[in-house]
């Protein structure tokens, strides 16, 4: 993606929040923590690549209890297979920058987060045994994710950040394993990423 568009994307979302926060009902804040990752489809198994995940977000109060929140975030995704006896090395490393649209759900000290992510793929690379390889197929730049995600407040203004992230749409052609519930098969059978995210957070609403 062409660092202008990037760029575009952050000043956006800096102008949209930044002049609100002093508002009552906007807020906002920061977040970095690590995933765990696979790939759907690729005929792996198991969250084998770790990775890096950071991001900012604003978000609306709606009443007491809830709020929309808008992210703009860098997260890695893709898929490792360690070398052993029965298998050579394989990693497929995806950067993505993710603009997540979120509704959040306070319970007491927990709080539950869902809603839909737009995936916009900066950068990616496959490696096997013999090095760096060509991509083939090519993954597609852009694809619609799932979040679902708990939080732990344990703190007035941080938080612990647990997050499951599905690729609905595929991130490249491929036949996923049949059996998949149908929100798993929007746009198509393909590969998809499966990302597990743990994250400190914190919120600049005092």
């Amino acid at each position: 993606m062409p660092n202008s568009v990037l760029k575009y994307l952050i000043g956006l979302l800096l102008i949209v929040a930044l002049p609100r926060l002093k508002a009552q009902n906007f807020g906002g804040g920061i977040y970095a923590g690590m995933t765990t990752a696979q790939i759907d489809g690729d005929g792996l198994a198991g969250f084998d690549l770790p990775g890096f995940h950071a991001g900012v977000y604003t978000d609306l109060k709606l009443t007491s209890k809830s709020k929309l929140q808008m992210e703009l975030a860098f997260i890695q995704k893709g898929a490792r297979e360690p070398i052993s006896d029965s298998s050579n090395f394989y990693r497929a490393r995806l950067n993505y920058i993710e603009i997540p649209f979120l509704y959040v759900l306070r319970l007491k000290d927990l709080s539950l987060e869902l809603g839909p992510a737009l995936d916009i793929l900066v950068l990616a690379s496959e490696e096997d045994q013999a090095g760096e390889r060509i991509i083939d197929p090519e993954f597609y730049n852009f694809n619609l994710t799932g979040i679902f995600g708990i939080n732990w407040h344990f703190a007035r203004q941080w938080h612990l950040n647990l997050r499951s992230n599905i690729s609905i749409t595929p991130i490249r052609p491929g036949f996923a394993p049949t059996g998949r519930p149908f929100a798993l098969q929007l746009g198509g059978r393909g590969q998809r990423n499966i990302v597990l995210s743990f994250a400190i957070v914190y919120d600049f609403r005092s």
